[in-house]
């Protein structure tokens, strides 16, 4: 198993403002205790700038959510991995099934997205999950196995990849799998990772999927669950901050 450090990843979406980045990111950080686990914020695009100066706080990590397959070039409105870097970005969720959704070719052009990340030195939070149709089919680790085959096997190891559990029937719905449903699904991609990686145990594995302060402790509990990846719960300082220290304890 990995080490006992978790980690809580914030992913803003297409909420707050510019000027609001700053703020909200200090009232979490006033209450955020170094444990055991780590914290990643990935807001827009447009925040990260205004962020970047908090990295300071260790433990404390800045990702964004989403990057160009392409090095560089006539890419309007793409973002490359190297302006990440530059603004001070260490993570980068690749996978989200909110931009699978928008194309077929973004779940074609993933595995190229990770590569080119790994080899500019990003750490990968990599998103995999089943629809609604596989989980009510008893299919879901079939879905889940074939993303992870299709996008992963092309690497040579896992080193800097964070694996993030997300059933798509449980983003922004109010659903929630269960944390046993969740830990199972965890021990799947771990077993399944073995077949190829040697040291898939290392890998940390995240819960994602309308996540919030009333539930975090439940997951916290899992073996096999090692933080958790957190939407709309961490817009709000409150319950962000319970949901982290659920993993500090």
């Amino acid at each position: 198993m990995p080490s006992s450090k978790h980690i809580v990843v914030a992913n803003w979406k297409m909420n707050k403002l510019p000027s609001q980045a700053k703020p909200l990111v200090a009232e979490i950080l006033m209450s955020y205790l170094k444990k055991n686990s780590d914290l990643i914020v990935c807001p827009p695009y447009t925040h990260l700038a205004n962020i970047s100066a908090n990295k300071i706080i260790s433990g404390f990590y800045l990702g964004a959510q989403n990057m160009s397959e392409f090095e560089s070039g006539a890419h309007t409105g793409e973002i490359s991995a190297d302006m990440l870097l530059d603004l001070g970005c260490t993570h980068v969720i690749i996978g989200h099934s909110e931009r699978r959704m928008m194309s077929e070719k973004e779940n074609i052009i993933i595995p190229q997205k990770i590569s080119l990340a790994l080899q500019k030195g990003l750490k990968v939070i990599y998103c995999c999950g089943e629809n609604l149709e596989s989980r009510e089919s008893k299919q879901e680790e079939t879905f889940v196995s074939n993303q992870l085959k299709n996008d992963l096997y092309h690497l040579e190891n896992l080193d800097k990849i964070i694996i993030a559990y997300e059933p798509i029937w449980a983003i922004g719905t109010g659903k929630t799998a269960t944390s046993d449903q969740a830990e199972a699904m965890h021990a799947f991609i771990r077993q399944t990772l073995s077949e190829k990686y040697s040291n898939s145990d290392q890998v940390k594995i995240l819960y994602g999927g309308s996540v919030k302060a009333s539930n975090a402790s439940e997951f916290a509990k899992k073996e096999n669950i090692n933080g958790v990846l957190v939407g709309g719960a961490s817009l709000i300082p409150v319950d962000f901050i319970e949901i982290i220290e659920a993993f500090n304890s």
